[in-house]
């Protein structure tokens, strides 16, 4: 499909997550900003399951990750994966990654790798969209996110949070490299929230912990269909649940913890 121009000038995705392997267990990234901002959260999880990728054996595919956000990460600057290797079985690899930035972790994530396998179909619970990409409504968004986005319904009626939309990667991803592909989509899992941004008082904020589960080997050659839902907010935490759909098939699913924080005056400080 071809790409109008303005999707051309966005930072191809394949940039935005290279790496380079400085040992054979430690990697670093390579794509920075020019000026000091937050590190985007579903780039270093991408990023980390591609190191973590990177020592398994290559027919073996992601099929599961499970992170936890710990620090706000400096786009300005590189980050370092460290890999650890905790078993390698007849079918499945796990893993570990932490992303460090000055000597402190900001990202902790447990991967799982399995060697492709034939099973029954015993679900088919995809989202069918109500209107196909092109009748979407276009959200512009930083060139630097390498993604274009187009909206179905928002999570309220201001506009903010998309909770169904297609989206697809800035650039061509490489047609033979699951990996790659996972990666790709893990990127893309951590794009919007399907909550509410206010809840009384309350403001929506960072990402707490994410998990993803990939059902089919990893594959986003065009606009995948985004639907999130069933979002529960309580205990200044809020959480959602959701699907990535390829063709009216469930291909990955998410689930996701943010934070919210609470706007309202404090009642018990001292008397002014």
């Amino acid at each position: 499909m071809a790409r109008n121009a303005d999707e051309l000038r966005t930072v191809p995705l394949t940039d935005v997550l290279r790496l380079d392997r400085i040992d054979r267990d430690l990697f670093r990234s390579v794509h920075r900003f020019d000026v000091e901002r937050p590190l985007y959260g579903g780039q270093v999880m991408a990023q980390a399951l591609l190191a973590s990728g990177a020592t398994v054996e290559p027919e073996r595919v992601p099929h599961s990750l499970h992170g936890y956000f710990l620090r706000r990460g400096d786009g300005a600057r590189s980050v370092l994966y460290r890999v650890d290797n905790d078993r390698d079985g007849r079918s499945y690899s796990a893993r570990r990654v932490v992303a460090l930035q000055d000597g402190e972790v900001i990202f902790s994530m447990s991967a799982s790798f399995r060697t492709v396998a034939e099973g029954q179909e015993r679900t088919r619970s995809g989202v069918t969209p109500v209107a196909a990409p092109e009748e979407c409504r276009v959200l512009t968004l930083d060139p630097e996110l390498a993604l274009q986005v187009r909206v179905q319904d928002w999570s309220s009626p201001d506009p903010f949070f998309p909770v169904r939309f297609w989206a697809r990667p800035s650039g061509e991803l490489p047609q033979h490299d699951p990996l790659v592909h996972a990666a790709a989509i893990a990127y893309l899992s951590d794009f919007s929230a399907g909550l509410q941004r206010t809840v009384g008082s309350e403001v929506l904020g960072p990402s707490l912990d994410h998990a993803l589960w990939f059902h089919r080997p990893p594959r986003w050659d065009d606009w995948l269909f985004i639907d999130y839902r069933n979002g529960v907010s309580a205990g200044l935490r809020g959480w959602y649940q959701g699907g990535v759909i390829d063709n009216g098939e469930v291909v990955a699913s998410l689930a996701q913890e943010m934070a919210y924080y609470d706007t309202a005056p404090r009642l018990d400080g001292p008397a002014r």
